[in-house]
């Protein structure tokens, strides 16, 4: 591994991890670092703990952590979700959000939470969010389909058509909530992403989705290399560009919605990380995909972080948050690409 680039996994884990030590101890409320520390020692120990202690260490076992791992490996799933999109595209521009796979995991939750189907298990607003992604998704496949083949250009006009019907039947859907407050400010913050009242199970979706769906691009980062090639040269060099296009999309929709399904609404993650990544280690999936996971996990908690120490009447929302530190960076890429720059 190329020195350089091996020092800038090293940052972006370094990042990945203050990221994380803040989001836990650095925070408005108390139990504040010293606290947290002194009741995450004497838990691990076994001694016995006061009172005060046994509150300090319920709230950063039970509130805290389960909200720091969803930020955690939701960033690092929406990091990878966006490099592979790219490859698979040929396309810097492109992240989950052109397939559609954010705005059916979004209509999916919306439809959960205005029918307060929600009231009957956690489970219930990531699995609609889930069947949403993978529905609209599978649709998008049916209408880009010519035959036995795909085309990325297909692909991203049946994703742009469903991600504005979708969109619009959301919207559809939020409206019958207006007249009820608690159900319409529900839906409205979901749709806007944040990691409120996370607990261990969605911890573990999130979890189970990012180990189960990055263990199936183990050893394809070679693919995903040739996948930036023109599909004829993709083929003499040994892979089906089609067959291996359409599997790494999947893999790619199922890391974005098992995250989205528990953080609402979050954009920019997926189309800035892979970017920064690539400006430093290079276009080598085998680095690239690692650190794009590392800086969205850093990137995601670091967010997070900040909408946890703003004043509690602001209501900060980390879509909003994903979306200030984002759209500058897409701004600047579009004023590159306007000089005529090429994008990486």
């Amino acid at each position: 591994m190329n020195g350089p680039r091996a020092r800038h996994l090293l940052r972006f884990a370094g990042f990945a991890i203050a990221a994380a030590l803040l989001h836990l101890v650095v925070v408005r409320e108390e139990p504040g670092l010293v606290r947290s520390w002194l009741a995450a020692w004497r838990w691990l120990s076994g001694t016995e703990v006061d009172a005060d202690v046994a509150i300090d260490a319920y709230v950063v076992g039970q509130i805290r952590l389960p909200r720091l791992v969803v930020a955690w490996f939701g960033g690092a799933a929406l990091g990878v979700a966006g490099a592979v999109m790219q490859a698979v595209f040929r396309n810097p521009l492109a992240s989950p959000d052109i397939i559609g796979t954010s705005a059916g995991a979004a209509f999916g939750g919306a439809i959960a939470l205005s029918l307060d189907w929600v009231a009957l298990s956690l489970l219930v607003a990531p699995a609609a969010s889930l069947g949403g992604a993978l529905l609209v998704t599978w649709l998008v496949f049916v209408l880009a389909r010519a035959g036995t083949r795909f085309s990325a250009t297909g692909l991203l006009l049946a994703g742009v058509a469903l991600n504005t019907l979708v969109g619009a039947l959301t919207s559809f859907v939020v409206t019958f909530t207006f007249d009820n407050y608690t159900s319409s400010s529900r839906v409205l913050f979901w749709l806007m992403g944040g990691l409120d009242l996370r607990t261990w199970t969605h911890a573990a979706i999130t979890v189970t989705g990012f180990v189960l769906f990055a263990a199936l691009l183990a050893g394809r980062a070679r693919q995903l290399d040739l996948l930036t090639l023109r599909d004829d040269s993709a083929h003499s060099l040994g892979i089906d560009p089609q067959r291996a296009r359409r599997w790494l999309l999947w893999v790619a929709c199922g890391l974005t919605a098992t995250t989205v399904a528990n953080t609402g609404g979050i954009v920019f993650v997926a189309l800035v990380v892979p970017h920064l990544a690539r400006l430093c280690v290079g276009p080598a999936h085998h680095l690239l995909l690692p650190a794009s996971a590392l800086l969205g996990a850093g990137l995601l908690v670091f967010s997070d972080w900040l909408c946890r120490i703003t004043p509690a009447d602001m209501n900060l929302r980390l879509g909003v948050v994903t979306a200030v530190l984002g759209a500058p960076y897409f701004l600047f890429l579009l004023r590159r690409h306007r000089r005529g720059e090429e994008l990486t």
